[in-house]
């Protein structure tokens, strides 16, 4: 399988087109995953995919030595993505002035967007407290609303705090049970 590393030392020319291929689905596959997660773009990453490799094609015979080749590749491949993402950015900052207003009114759409949703998730929250056994409520309540500690609350339900420490655990469980039920099924 790594055996496509040592075809990167070789003048690609010389190879024979379905070991290239091999070559270039291999290299792909070996960096795919980790470009991807810098620029979270799938048709940039398969453009720094390609840049990578022919960098990586002329660089590949001159190499001095055959030590440590996969990490060398890794290194080529994060530099031109880190290349491109420089040139997105200096770019941005050339055009962000004349589309000021575009991207107010995209900025609206998405807060409105989220507020929607927000309000729509704490009437699910609302909910699915109202579902929980009072205890459980109650003791939610107290401690995320109106903000007492666990010696206060203990205090006031005459429990210890162990007692407590459980009993929210076993809230915050249900809970959280219940609102994603609530979530999934509202969203399916």
């Amino acid at each position: 399988m790594e055996q496509w590393f040592y075809f990167i030392r070789s003048p690609l020319d010389d190879l024979d087109e379905t070991i290239q291929e091999l070559v270039y689905r291999s290299f792909y596959q070996f960096v795919y995953r980790d470009i991807n997660f810098m620029v979270r773009d799938h048709a940039l990453t398969e453009d720094i995919i390609q840049d990578a490799f022919m960098k990586a094609i002329t660089k590949g015979p001159k190499m001095q030595t055959d030590t440590n080749i996969p990490a060398w590749i890794k290194l080529i491949t994060r530099n031109t993505a880190l290349d491109y993402l420089r040139k997105l950015k200096r770019d941005r900052q050339i055009f962000a002035e004349p589309f000021v207003n575009i991207s107010d009114m995209a900025l609206d759409e998405v807060s409105v967007a989220s507020m929607v949703e927000s309000k729509e998730r704490d009437e699910m929250l609302h909910q699915a407290i109202d579902e929980l056994k009072s205890e459980y409520r109650t003791i939610l309540l107290l401690f995320y609303m109106e903000g007492k500690s666990y010696r206060e609350i203990c205090r006031e339900l005459n429990m210890t705090e162990s007692v407590l420490t459980q009993r929210l655990a076993r809230a915050r469980k249900k809970l959280l049970q219940h609102f994603l039920r609530k979530w999934t099924d509202d969203n399916e």
